[in-house]
């Protein structure tokens, strides 16, 4: 959920950027932001990390993968950042492709 959160404010600010070079940093900010979370929980609560991965359902596939066979450009923490964000950018796309209108009367 906070990761949702996170993109949704991540897209207003890159609405209002126009320039490249501000989008690009904004990107990698937000990228080490999670990066930061990633590393915290799985320092301190490795159940409540995996948890997380499960309910934002990302692929236990790909985070086995990179802990397996961590890339040397970046730390693990920012691989499993990246598969994060890559996931939520997907979510947040297919509820707005399908996005449900509202039920008449379901409010009352």
């Amino acid at each position: 959920m906070m990761i949702e959160q996170f993109e949704e404010i991540k897209s207003i600010i890159n609405k209002q950027f126009s320039d490249q070079v501000q989008k690009t940093e904004l990107d990698s900010h937000f990228l080490n932001i999670v990066a930061e979370r990633v590393a915290e929980l799985m320092e301190t609560n490795m159940e409540l990390f995996f948890n997380h991965l499960y309910r934002m359902d990302i692929d236990e596939r790909k985070i086995h993968q990179i802990l397996q066979n961590p890339e040397e450009s970046e730390s693990v923490y920012l691989s499993i950042a990246r598969v994060i964000i890559d996931r939520q950018k997907k979510r947040i796309e297919t509820k707005r492709k399908y996005k449900q209108k509202t039920i008449e009367g379901w409010d009352e």
